[in-house]
């Protein structure tokens, strides 16, 4: 027996067949302040009525069904109703109804809800639109139940709503209505209808290009099974599983799919493809926690192992089942007991499979309203007692099952199953007429199920599918195929792009190491100039210094030479008595020691080529004064700037210096009169250097020309300042004689 079959969600997809456009909205304090000003405040017009409304149906839509949301709902009907009563509003008061139904229906009493769809279905087909007037006539099908006695009411109902919807052109509701009513006529056993109303919905799914049809596959493969169309019923079925798969269907609907299709190979004796697709469907129920559905498909893969003649994983799978808790209804108590029952039969354990006979037993005796966990039950006493050889015992329940199966039909692997257990029966006791009867009529059903034909459909069916998957597995495998080349073409562009850079790189460090090369012979080379350059240079300083050793000894010398011509000169002059000729000799020691000085000084100096001629002119000019002994008569006024010259500037210079200052010594200042010598030596920018010697004495006489004058000491003077390129300029006045040289000084070096 496998009377589990998973129930569409019937109130889910209900739902989503009236299609009232209400957003969800988390519960929170500013909507039940809302709701509170619309009691309160809210006034009584159409506008109020129309919001209080939608703020029911929010509170409606809510993902659970909480008590104090269903009050809220019911406090809005009751507010639109009062004001719908107040202003004379007939479609408020229609609408206020079916509220109240929605209200009813969500709190789970939608029978309770009926009177106000009624209402509302009246209200608002006279005062509403037409599609209030659809959602009346859904909400009044809902109060009605699956059962027997309703389901002609709810389905007549459902299609009034599915026609309305058509009329008003809104196809997509119609079809997802139509598809209910396809799930209740199939609930119902009215396959036929079931089979044309779903294909009215199929064709406009497919005419909207609405391409979630998994459910109404689904619903089509289960309308084929009850009406024994096995090969229509696997093609939907397995056309369910493969449109779920596309869409990557995780919902509840999935284990539901995969479960019909197990049933059909089930329903065929294809175990082992039906425990493939039941293990499929309990692991979705276990990844979603759907314990309802994890019970089912525990029982229908105990089932499944059993007929593969796998009891210990059978038994096993019925120890997981009742783990999640105690038998909930008398279906699951059927179907376990019988499990355990015809298991341990197989294992030949019959004291264990005892107890579950007598509650089977105590089943039937007690009796139910559904005759067909009956009939199953009592093909489990019947197939216990014949286990036991209690033959005799099982007569009556094989006429009860007889008389039963006329008013209760059922599948025929059961019907199969029960004449079979008959003929046993009555084999055993003799009745041998019957007996072959049974055993005709087992062969008929059993051949029924697994028909050459029908094998052959299945076959040739399941070689299309898999042929058809093949070949999807083919263009996976293509596609993966082309996705590793391009992978491979990426690696190998990696590989290349990486052989490069280390290629790149290697260049870059062979370029580095020959610059590191270049760089240290370089390095190498430098170092030995540098090393030859500082030889160089300390021969050229031993050079150097040995140059201005010898120049100084030069300067040295020619100072003794110039300081012993003086003394030669001084010592001559003692035997001389004639005044000119020792004033004569007198001028030349002068002279000679205006030279000598300067040589001194070059031999006393670190800077062999430059006087100091702010030192030279004081030293020149103290020594003059010692010489002529001046005393107090003749005071010395020198200014002159720190100006270096060369020997070659400087000995005319001193020399020009010597006589202009001797002569003003000697004529200036006639009769001991006092006087002064002005000398003033300074450099312009222009590099320019003027040397002036001026007195305050009595000048030239008025007779005297200087430039015809043939004295020595003038024809030196403007000798030497020819010699220096420069100006010889001499004026004379009562107020004096003033000698001034200009010349360009000669680079020395920085400081001049």
């Amino acid at each position: 027996m496998l009377g589990y079959v998973i129930n569409f969600p019937v109130r889910a997809l209900l739902t989503a067949c009236l299609l009232i456009p209400v957003s969800i909205l988390a519960q929170s304090d500013p909507e039940l302040q809302e709701v509170n000003e619309l009691i309160q405040h809210g006034k009584a017009d159409t506008a109020t009525i129309s919001r209080m409304l939608r703020v029911g149906e929010t509170f409606l839509d809510k993902p659970e069904s909480r008590e104090e949301d269903m009050n809220v709902a019911f406090r809005m009907a009751e507010q639109m109703e009062a004001r719908s009563r107040q202003l004379n509003y007939p479609r408020g008061l229609g609408l206020s109804k079916l509220l109240r139904a929605k209200a009813f229906r969500e709190s789970g009493r939608a029978a309770q809800g009926r009177t106000s769809s009624e209402e509302a279905v009246r209200l608002l087909t006279a005062y509403g639109t037409p599609r209030e007037k659809t959602q009346a006539i859904i909400e009044l099908g809902g109060t009605y139940s699956n059962d027997i006695q309703d389901l002609p009411r709810k389905i007549e109902l459902y299609q009034q709503g599915a026609d309305s919807y058509l009329q008003n052109g809104d196809e997509m509701s119609a079809a997802q209505l139509k598809e209910f009513i396809g799930d209740l006529l199939q609930v119902n056993k009215d396959y036929a209808r079931a089979q044309e109303v779903l294909e009215e919905a199929l064709a406009i799914y497919k005419k909207k290009g609405y391409k979630r049809l998994q459910g109404l596959y689904s619903i089509l493969g289960e309308v084929y099974h009850g009406s024994n169309n096995f090969v229509q019923s696997l093609r939907y079925n397995l056309l369910a599983v493969e449109t779920a798969e596309k869409l990557n269907e995780q919902g509840p609907l999935l284990s539901t799919i995969y479960n019909r299709v197990a049933l059909n190979y089930y329903s065929v004796q294809y175990y082992e493809q039906a425990l493939d697709y039941f293990t499929k469907a309990l692991a979705h129920a276990r990844q979603l926690q759907d314990t309802g559905t994890i019970r089912t498909m525990l029982l229908n893969v105990s089932d499944a192992l059993r007929y593969n003649r796998e009891y210990s994983r059978s038994l096993d799978a019925l120890n997981d089942f009742e783990k999640l808790g105690p038998v909930s209804d008398e279906s699951e108590m059927v179907q376990v007991e019988l499990s355990y029952l015809k298991n341990y039969i197989a294992l030949h354990a019959l004291h264990k499979a005892t107890p579950h006979y007598e509650k089977l037993k105590k089943f039937v005796e007690t009796g139910s309203t559904y005759q067909r966990l009956i009939q199953s039950a009592r093909l489990g006493v019947i197939f216990y007692l014949q286990a036991a050889g209690l033959f005799s015992n099982s007569e009556q329940y094989v006429r009860d099952y007889e008389t039963a199966i006329k008013e209760t039909p059922i599948g025929l692997v059961w019907r199969s199953e029960g004449e079979y257990l008959a003929f046993r029966t009555d084999s055993a006791l003799g009745h041998f007429e019957a007996a072959l009867a049974h055993y005709q009529r087992h062969k008929l059903f059993s051949d029924s199920v697994t028909n050459t034909n029908t094998a052959k459909q299945l076959d040739i069916l399941r070689l299309q599918f898999q042929t058809e998957r093949k070949d999807k597995d083919i263009e996976l495998l293509t596609q993966k195929s082309k996705l590793q080349e391009i992978s491979l073409q990426k690696g190998r562009v990696f590989r290349n792009v990486v052989m490069g850079g280390i290629c790149m790189l290697l260049l870059i460090l062979a370029l580095l190491y020959n610059r590191y090369r270049l760089k240290k012979r370089t390095t190498f080379r430098l170092e030995k100039q540098q090393e030859e350059i500082n030889a160089q240079n300390e021969l050229l300083k031993k050079l150097v210094d040995e140059k201005e050793w010898l120049l100084r000894e030069i300067h040295h010398r020619v100072k003794n030479n110039l300081q012993i011509i003086i003394s030669l000169l001084n010592t001559q002059s003692q035997y001389l008595d004639n005044a000119d000729a020792i004033a004569a000799i007198k001028n030349s020691q002068h002279r000679m020691y205006a030279m000598s000085l300067i040589h001194q000084r070059l031999y006393h100096t670190d800077n062999l080529g430059a006087i100091d001629m702010n030192w030279y002119i004081r030293e020149l000019i103290g020594f003059m004064k010692e010489s002529f002994d001046t005393g107090n008569q003749i005071s010395f006024n020198i200014n002159s700037e720190t100006i270096l010259l060369d020997v070659v500037q400087a000995i005319p210079l001193g020399l020009i210096l010597n006589e202009a200052v001797s002569n003003a010594i000697k004529y200036a200042f006639p009769d001991r009169k006092k006087g002064t010598i002005q000398v003033t030596f300074s450099k312009d920018q222009s590099q320019y250097s003027l040397l002036s010697i001026a007195d305050d004495g009595v000048g030239f006489p008025d007779n005297y020309s200087p430039e015809a004058s043939a004295s020595l000491g003038m024809s030196l003077m403007k000798g030497l300042s020819e010699q220096l390129e420069g100006t010889f300029n001499l004026t004379s006045s009562q107020a004096g004689v003033s000698i001034q040289i200009r010349f360009l000084t000669r680079a020395f070096n920085n400081d001049n």
